[in-house]
């Protein structure tokens, strides 16, 4: 049986991504901060003797209202920075197969988000890992707070109010990935024989405008969209890095935000925060 370490386990795409590998048959050992102290991985020295593969997922990271916050900048970037000469040296040292999750926003060189995945990326093709640029993760309710993601907050407004305040005029395109399709790219990228490189994208590769999320929300609520003034902003050009090999995205999105819905009513219905 194949042991996993995911670093990260208890975040937005930890979480389920430790139940994908479980239905998989796969031993999960987690490891992540919220779960205690000693799972702080700026710090902490990691037991791999008994690991077979890495999936490195931890990182300070939030929605764009989060990650763009002038005054959180500085945070994320010691954060990170300590997170990635802690993790990225014991993995030189124990040379595990590993995973690191990068964002398509790692061309975006004038920001600490894009700076410090671009750098991650370096590493980790200096150490021989994989990594797999994110876009625009999606597919499970997220608690209402500063990192939540536009989907998960669009979702909370309508279930709530009945209505979807938009910060942007919601013009701005984006690609939306489903977990479960994150969860098949992450495993492949470390099973396949055909990795000939160090960076690939896992995307839906379909754009869509934010408004139109909003509205695809609303029609399933039954709520007013009402965007907001603010000019939405695209994000620079990325270049394509290409998908793991044998890997194509299943979820469509329209599928998974209805399946979003229906688990945010669940969790209301069950009492829960999310």
């Amino acid at each position: 049986m194949t042991t996993n370490l995911v670093i990260g386990s208890d975040g937005f795409i930890g979480k389920p991504f430790c139940d994908f590998l479980e239905r998989k048959g796969e031993k999960v050992v987690r490891f992540d901060i919220k779960r205690s102290k000693k799972e702080d991985g700026r710090t902490q020295k990691l037991n791999l003797k008994e690991i077979d593969k890495v999936y490195f997922l931890a990182w300070d990271v939030g929605g764009s209202k989060y990650l763009y916050d002038t005054k959180l900048q500085m945070n994320q970037l010691k954060w990170n920075l300590d997170l990635m000469y802690n993790i990225f040296n014991q993995l030189e040292s124990a040379k595990k197969p590993f995973l690191f999750t990068s964002s398509q926003l790692a061309e975006e060189c004038d920001t600490v988000y894009g700076v410090t995945k671009r750098l991650g990326e370096v590493w980790t093709k200096e150490l021989g890992g994989v990594c797999i640029r994110i876009w625009n993760a999606y597919g499970y309710m997220e608690e209402n707070n500063i990192k939540s993601h536009v989907i998960s907050d669009f979702i909370h407004q309508a279930l709530k109010t009945k209505k979807i305040k938009m910060m942007t005029d919601g013009e701005e395109w984006r690609q939306f990935t489903h977990i479960e399709d994150l969860s098949n790219a992450f495993h492949m990228s470390l099973n396949s024989k055909n990795i000939r490189r160090t960076v690939y994208d896992a995307s839906s590769y379909e754009w869509v405008r934010i408004i139109d999320i909003a509205r695809m929300i609303g029609k399933y609520t039954g709520s007013k969209v009402i965007p907001g003034k603010i000019k939405g902003h695209n994000p620079l050009p990325s270049v394509n890095m290409g998908r793991v090999p044998g890997w194509l995205p299943s979820v469509e999105l329209e599928n998974g935000l209805k399946e979003m819905v229906d688990q945010a009513r669940l969790n209301l219905k069950n009492g829960k925060k999310s």
